[in-house]
């Protein structure tokens, strides 16, 4: 049979063709990698080998097809895949009379163009039911595509698709959320992740909308304010807007700083350049109609981040099993009820302390930590760090300031891990009684052979005789003996 015979098959005779030849199984080739997932656009290289003796090997494929070769080894070379609906490449061999094939998988894949949220309701009302939209555009396979639903940091829905579209596609996915006064402000987000299996880009590709924060209207003055409630940096500059949604004879903003005289517009604006005010009266957006007034309150927080941060203790070195007392001390922050002292030993979290102090202006603060340290803490790091926690409105992450480093010195006394250890006499016989301590040992040998004192924490001799050589280490926190029998 030519060797030309299978190359001029059309791909649907050679498949029924293939149906007599052998099963895959039974196919001595190994393709490497089995399958493959390229980003459009993107190169993509695929090797063939055999171990049987052949009458030629090739790749059939729409893109970089490799004719019949007598190697033991082909490679397919695609240097821009921009094919989306590629037939699937396969790699075959002529042998003992038959052909068999191998498949290789292929997956085109492509991250969105964008990712966004939007609602036909700009202000929602508590109690009642809306959809959030989220848009995903030019994506690929949609098979693929999982859209994420997130409140805050939290995970709330998910939407999967089975469109078996190779192309880009554009998709939506809504969320249904019924708010309440706790809601206003909220953030959502919309994240879309292609899920592309192990051989696909780890960890998965996703593309996030940008934070979508929703207005939630209740209570029964018919005004709403955005922010809800602010929080401002000392000495920088604040605003919200009180919207009316009824007629009115007039509407203001009341405030201790930034006071907006009554008006007939719907919408007006409290605003501070520089607020330097730290007890500052509570500021509230009023409206007369129908012959009434209501108003809205704008709770402030205004907040300043430490001017410094540190650790102190009354001991210098410290004796290992007793107890001491970090100090952490937090100069000039605000407002104190919203601090948190996080300890860390290394970097790992091992205490926390919270205020309840009420003080609006800057105060100072402190934080203990107590420790029992041993011998493995000689050298430990400590540090601690001032966090202001200014809620979902504040700034992200919050504030923090963290101290320097605070090494410990642990003191402990000298300790051998055996007490007695046989050597074996040769030429050359060294006796170690090194051990760790701090302050560091001193050592002292007693042997019927020694003849005079060694300080030394090694006797290191051609020759020692046999027999009992006794070496004590000491500090001034006690002593340790180890036995040494040669």
């Amino acid at each position: 049979m030519s060797q030309y015979f299978f190359r001029l098959f059309s791909l649907s005779a050679l498949a029924q063709l293939l149906s007599l030849s052998g099963t895959l199984a039974e196919c001595p080739l190994q393709i490497s990698p089995q399958s493959v997932v390229v980003k459009y656009g993107d190169s993509v290289s695929v090797n063939c080998s055999t171990s049987v003796t052949h009458q030629g090997m090739g790749w059939e494929s729409t893109m970089g097809a490799v004719s019949l070769s007598i190697a033991s080894l082909i490679t397919l070379r695609v240097s821009e895949l921009t094919d989306w609906d590629i037939y699937t490449p396969f790699c075959y061999i002529n042998y003992d009379r038959q052909q068999c094939t191998v498949d290789l998988p292929v997956t085109v894949y492509k991250t969105p163009d964008s990712v966004s949220i939007s609602t036909v309701n700009q202000a929602m009302t508590e109690g009642n039911q809306y959809e959030l939209q989220c848009d995903v555009h030019n994506v690929a396979p949609a098979q693929n595509l999982t859209i994420n639903w997130y409140k805050g940091e939290t995970l709330v829905d998910q939407t999967n698709f089975t469109d078996t579209t190779k192309s880009p596609v554009s998709k939506t996915s809504n969320l249904a959320v019924r708010p309440d006064r706790a809601d206003d402000g909220a953030q959502y987000r919309c994240e879309a992740e292609l899920n592309l299996g192990d051989e696909g880009p780890q960890p998965h590709p996703t593309v996030t909308s940008e934070p979508f924060s929703i207005t939630v209207k209740y209570g029964d003055c018919p005004i709403y304010l955005n922010p809800r409630r602010a929080v401002v940096k000392y000495g920088s500059s604040v605003s919200a807007n009180c919207k009316a949604f009824v007629p009115h004879n007039g509407m203001g903003w009341e405030s201790s700083v930034g006071a907006v005289p009554m008006s007939t517009a719907s919408l007006i604006t409290w605003r501070v350049s520089e607020l330097t005010d730290w007890d500052i009266y509570t500021p509230f957006c009023y409206i007369n109609y129908d012959r009434q007034q209501c108003t809205v309150d704008l709770p402030v927080t205004v907040y300043k981040t430490p001017d410094s941060v540190s650790i102190s203790t009354g001991n210098q070195a410290m004796t290992e099993g007793n107890q001491y007392e970090l100090q952490c001390d937090v100069h000039n922050v605000a407002p104190a009820q919203s601090l948190t002292v996080n300890w860390y030993k290394g970097e790992t979290l091992v205490d926390q302390t919270n205020f309840t102090d009420t003080t609006k202006s800057p105060v100072s603060k402190t934080s203990n930590l107590a420790i029992r340290p041993d011998r493995a803490d000689d050298g430990a790091q400590f540090r601690c760090e001032a966090e202001l926690n200014l809620g979902e409105i504040g700034p992200q992450p919050p504030p923090t300031v963290t101290s320097k480093p605070f090494s410990i010195e642990v003191h402990y006394k000298p300790k051998h891990s055996s007490s007695t250890e046989i050597i074996s006499q040769s030429n050359d016989v060294s006796l170690n009684c090194t051990v760790k301590a701090n302050p560091a040992a001193v050592y002292t040998w007693h042997s019927e052979h020694l003849t005079e004192k060694i300080s030394s924490s090694v006797i290191q001799s051609p020759i020692l005789n046999p027999g009992k050589y006794t070496c004590t280490a000491t500090n001034y926190l006690g002593e340790d003996s180890k036995e040494f029998i040669v």
